[in-house]
Order: C-alpha cells, then sequence, then structure tokens
C-alpha cells in the first residue's frame, strides 16, 4: 500500500518579547509532535498566521524552531502575516508576479498535489478571493484533473458558526464562486484551513473542509458567540493520509507542551 502523508500545522502566532504567551514552546511541541509519527509525513505545511505582528524576529524565530523538521515545509500568509517578509524568512515558497503579490503555488507532495491559495487582504483580517485569485485557482486545478490534490488557504471557505469568526471569513460571493469550481473539480479531495483556532470540519462544492486547530491557543467553542475568547484546550495539528485513492484526515492531540 503506498500512502502519502501531508502534517498540517496552522496559527502559531508567533511573538518574541513582550506580550508572547508561550508561541516559541508551544510551536516547539509541535514540532517534537510531527517528528515523532512513524512513519513520517512527506510535507508539513502551516496555513498562515506564522507571525503575530509581521515582524522579522518573529519569522527568524518561527524558522529556527521549523529547522529540525527533515521534510518539506510549505508556508501559507495569514492575515497576521507580512506576505514579503514571510516569503524572504521562507524562500522556498515561489514569488508568483512581484513584492506584494499573493503568495500561492503548487507543489507536489508524494502522490498529492498541493495547491496554495493565498486568501488574505493586506491590513484586514477578513479574507478574498478578487483580484484574480479565483481564476488563479481555477487555472491550477483544471489544468491537472487527474493528480489528487489537496486545496490549502488561511480562511475557511465555509461558516463555522462563531459569528465573531465568520465575520472575518470569506464573503458569501466568494465561498459560492468556489463551491461551483470544486463541483467541476471532484479530483480535489480536501480544502484545508486555519484562521479559526479550532478543528471545524464542513462540506462545500461536494468537497470536505477541514480549518485546523491552532499549534498555540484555542478559540472557545460557543455557537453564536459574538466576542472572541481563548481557552486553555489541547493545541494539535492534522494529518492528511491518501489511502487506497481516497484521502483520510486525523486531527493529533499535541501533549508535550
Amino acid at each position: 500500500m503506498t500512502t502519502t502523508l501531508l502534517a498540517q500545522l496552522s496559527d502559531p502566532h508567533m511573538r518574541v518579547g513582550a506580550g508572547d504567551r508561550g508561541s516559541a514552546p508551544a510551536l516547539s511541541a509541535a514540532v517534537r509532535a510531527v517528528l515523532a509519527l512513524r512513519p513520517l509525513p512527506d510535507a508539513v505545511l502551516v496555513t498562515g498566521d506564522i507571525a503575530d505582528t509581521g515582524a522579522t524576529s518573529e519569522y527568524e524565530r518561527a524558522r529556527e524552531l521549523l529547522a529540525p523538521l527533515s521534510m518539506p515545509v510549505h508556508v501559507l500568509a495569514g492575515n497576521h502575516d507580512d506576505r514579503d517578509a514571510l516569503r524572504e524568512h521562507f524562500p522556498e515558497a515561489p514569488l508568483a508576479s512581484g513584492a506584494g503579490a499573493p503568495m500561492q503555488y503548487t507543489a507536489r507532495v508524494g502522490d498529492l498535489r498541493l495547491v496554495a491559495c493565498d486568501t488574505t487582504r493586506p491590513g484586514r483580517d477578513d479574507g478574498a478571493l478578487d483580484g484574480g485569485r479565483l481564476e488563479w485557482l481555477e487555472a491550477q486545478l483544471l489544468a491537472d484533473r487527474q493528480t489528487p490534490t489537496v486545496v490549502a488557504m488561511h480562511h475557511p471557505p465555509v461558516t463555522v458558526g462563531l459569528p465573531v469568526l465568520d465575520a472575518i471569513g470569506l464573503p458569501e460571493g466568494d465561498r459560492r464562486a468556489l463551491a461551483e469550481l470544486l463541483e467541476r473539480a471532484p479530483h480535489v479531495r480536501r480544502v484545508v484551513a486555519g484562521h479559526v483556532h479550532r478543528t471545524a470540519f464542513g462540506a462545500l462544492g461536494g468537497c470536505g473542509v477541514l480549518a485546523c486547530t491552532s499549534s498555540h491557543e484555542q478559540a472557545r467553542l460557543e455557537i453564536g458567540a459574538r466576542e472572541l475568547t481563548f481557552v486553555d484546550e489541547p493545541a494539535a495539528f492534522a494529518l492528511h493520509a491518501a489511502v487506497d485513492g481516497g484521502l483520510v484526515s486525523h486531527v493529533q492531540p499535541i501533549a508535550d507542551r
């Protein structure tokens, strides 16, 4: 049996100095948890908010803590990130079309194809698929209809039932347009995201959508909540496994913190 494994970390919110609430030991523990997997993943995906303020020192520290990972590490920008600073410290992510451009690319991970789509809007917390980004994603998906594909973005394209987080998600029009695209792309096995600091699962256009738990701080589960409250709950990461022609997603708690 051939298996491809893609580990997903999200929202480490690295901060250095004043205001930090343990982001470094949390990310270090997440890295150790990934390295404890057997077999090791073929790659690791970090779905945004790598830094908390976008400072150079935060990216330097995050890069240092992720360095023990022996497999390729693919990163996405989140609403707390600075695209250009992120590219500078993670140059493996290709530069699409100059400084300030959306940070999006494709990568091969074993039997899977990873399509990383930038949903961020610089200076804002909410996301979007405007400015040609949906068209870019469509072109990538239709260019290869044979390879099982994972689409990665920071903002989950589903409502999660917490208005405080749904208000800074993707707009309804973008979600509808993405749903129509996914209906025409059955080779997309999963859409993965972060942003909401919880594990949440939904579906869009017939495709499963998984928002990954933060490796650092978790949001309180309170359906209908209009204020964001962080709670002392276990951090976790996701492991997406391509097995027997399908894709299964596991959520693994991070106990060693």
